[in-house]
């Protein structure tokens, strides 16, 4: 089981990098792949997990001053991801999104 989530930084700078970082912190523990600058595909082992993970980036995101969004999928089983990414990139995808 998987989710996808992205998020949107308003800030730039050494504030965005900060930021980035509080928000990738919330992914300690987790396996997960990153394909696009700030999109990543985490391995969660129940809905339960991806509600903690939500809760966790709502936390970092509460914290802040700047606009943050985020979106994050339902839990998924399985499924394809197709794209235009590095060859090594779909091997730790399919790492992560296999059942």
């Amino acid at each position: 089981m998987h989710v996808t989530l992205a998020w949107d930084i308003t800030a730039t700078g050494d504030r965005w990098s900060q930021i980035n970082t509080a928000l990738k912190g919330v992914l300690k523990g987790y396996s997960w792949v990153r394909p696009l600058r700030t999109v990543y595909i985490v391995k969660v082992s129940s809905s339960e997990e991806r509600q903690q993970l939500k809760d966790a980036l709502i936390a970092v995101v509460e914290s802040v001053s700047e606009k943050v969004h985020f979106i994050i999928t339902p839990p998924m089983e399985g499924g394809k991801y197709t794209g235009w990414l590095p060859r090594d990139l779909w091997d730790k995808i399919n790492q992560r999104t296999k059942p």
